[in-house]
């Protein structure tokens, strides 16, 4: 039995921490270079020059979105708000639901400290959950091989 059987709440607040605090990657799916750039109404290729960057992961690369020197995401505004929120990236989407963080309670729980959202609102179930940390497996994710 998943530790997390009897569900886990969360809300995002609106906070922005997970989208500038940090330095870190926000890997992209092929559904989300289908999405974004048609959001953004470039093509597949100017977004790739222009919002992306090649994450060297050993024998293959995974593409990530840039980010600002102040390590904000760089579709984040000036208000706080996602400007690409309605196509938001897979692992942007799935926050904080991810395989890491459910591996183990301790994990989930540490990462309170960075999230006021986890443990309050709306309560996911455990089918809820799994299925958004099946979505987020490697497997989904752009890979280059090297």
């Amino acid at each position: 039995m998943a530790w997390y059987s009897k569900g886990v709440c969360f809300t995002c607040k609106g906070c922005a921490h997970c989208c500038s605090s940090e330095a870190g990657y926000v890997f992209l799916s092929a559904e989300d270079l289908k999405n974004i750039p048609s959001f953004l109404s470039i093509s597949e290729e100017d977004f790739l020059e222009r919002h992306t960057r090649r994450v060297d992961m050993g024998t293959y690369y995974q593409l990530s979105l840039l980010e600002r020197d102040d390590l904000s995401c760089e579709f984040l505004g000036k208000d706080g708000r996602c400007g690409i929120y309605p196509v938001r990236p897979l692992q942007c989407r799935t926050y904080p639901f991810w395989p890491y963080l459910f591996s183990d309670r301790a994990l989930l729980e540490a990462e309170k400290a960075n999230c006021p959202g986890i443990g309050e609102g709306r309560l996911y179930s455990e089918s809820e959950i799994r299925k958004m940390v099946k979505d987020t497996l490697v497997d989904k994710l752009v890979t280059i091989v090297k």
